[in-house]
């Protein structure tokens, strides 16, 4: 990929390896527009990686209740007061599971790599624990 700003500092992307961007490559070149290919997309930053990941924490502790049938963690955790013992039981483990997640995740999050991926990073999350 080939990236230019132009004179109002929108970047263009254009794949030199097609070549209907040819034309728009020259043109780019032909109006001045400055190339800042090997510096675009800008290098994401710790606290940018940490925004991205957070969602992905949640969204692992939501897909771990699912596994067990329920729609959502919170869904899930509010069985704690059921009468039936079998849901308070699973809402109990998962009710702990998510403690774990985040006491886990949140320092996790501080020291994230930036670009590392979701999987990556969600590779260390402490694992759902069998249903009860």
């Amino acid at each position: 990929m080939r990236y230019f700003k132009d004179t109002e500092d929108k970047v263009y992307a254009y794949d030199e390896t097609l070549s209907f961007f040819d034309p728009l490559i020259e043109k780019a070149i032909a109006a001045h527009w400055e190339e800042i290919t090997g510096h675009w997309p800008p290098t994401e930053t710790q606290e940018q990686a940490k925004e991205r990941l957070t969602p992905a924490l949640g969204s692992a502790i939501n897909d771990g209740a699912m596994q067990w049938g329920y729609d959502s963690i919170i869904s899930a955790v509010s069985y704690a007061i059921s009468a039936n013992p079998q849901y308070v039981k699973e809402a109990q483990a998962l009710g702990k599971w998510r403690d774990e997640v985040w006491a886990w995740g949140i320092p996790a999050l501080d020291v994230v790599t930036p670009g590392e991926t979701a999987g990556q990073f969600l590779s260390d999350m402490p694992e759902l624990p069998p249903k009860p």
